[in-house]
């Protein structure tokens, strides 16, 4: 059974992943439809998405196979790279929405 802060860490984690899948879809959009001419800046935020997507897969399913860290810093550090990419993914949303 998770504790509070287990369910709040795992939640946080599977957000950031479902915000990072969105922004690495509109990204690499972005690069299939800029052809040779891609920007460095939306490869580099491709390969972020990437990794934070990457990142947060890698938690959640060491927190599946073992137990997760049960102390609540964990989880309010996890809230980190969620605050970053549903930032990244409110401007994405916006940008898509402008469009």
């Amino acid at each position: 059974m998770l504790t509070p802060w287990q369910a709040a860490a795992t939640g946080l984690d599977l957000g950031t992943a479902a915000c990072a899948a969105l922004n690495l879809t509109y990204f690499c959009h972005r690069l299939a439809l800029a052809g040779g001419q891609a920007s460095h800046r939306v490869a580099a935020l491709a390969l972020a998405s990437l990794s934070a997507l990457a990142q947060s897969l890698f938690f959640v399913i060491s927190f599946a196979v073992a137990d997760p860290p049960p102390s609540p810093p964990w989880a309010l550090v996890r809230a980190l790279p969620f605050a970053g990419t549903a930032f990244i993914s409110i401007l994405v949303l916006r940008r898509i929405s402008q469009s």
